[in-house]
């Protein structure tokens, strides 16, 4: 009697945790599909037929003209290239007018000039917001 009490008790457990489990979703079952996609034999090339592949196209790869052929052009390609980007990212090329901003930015006026002036402009902002 004992163990069909058990039985019982363990078949009940068992049908309700099953009926607890949610059913497979759609992207579940999508997930399941491309795993066996992915795992199916006789679709992939080989690692011998993937090595062929490969040969062949450093072979082509080699019968195709370079855009610089010598040295000679590559220097020179790069200096062109290393001299236009140079001019295009200094906001001065050259020391005068590096000084010369420096003494057009020193030469404007300040917001607030003083000491006391910025500590009357801090007073008014904290009092404003005290009385918010």
């Amino acid at each position: 009697m004992n163990k069909l009490l058990i039985a019982l008790i363990a078949g009940t457990f068992a049908a309700t945790a099953a009926a607890q489990m949610p059913a497979p979703s759609e992207k579940a079952k999508a997930k399941q599909e491309l795993a066996k996609e992915a795992t199916k034999v006789g679709e992939h090339a080989t690692p011998q037929q993937e090595a062929a592949q490969q040969k062949a196209n450093v072979e082509k790869s080699k019968k195709v003209s370079k855009a610089l052929p010598d040295k000679k052009a590559k220097q020179d390609a790069a200096k062109a290239v290393t001299a236009a980007d140079a001019k295009g990212t200094t906001g001065a090329q050259t020391a005068a007018e590096q000084a010369a901003h420096t003494k057009e930015s020193k030469g404007m006026s300040k917001a607030l000039p003083t000491k006391a002036d910025k500590q009357k402009a801090a007073a008014e902002v904290t009092k404003s917001q005290a009385g918010q």
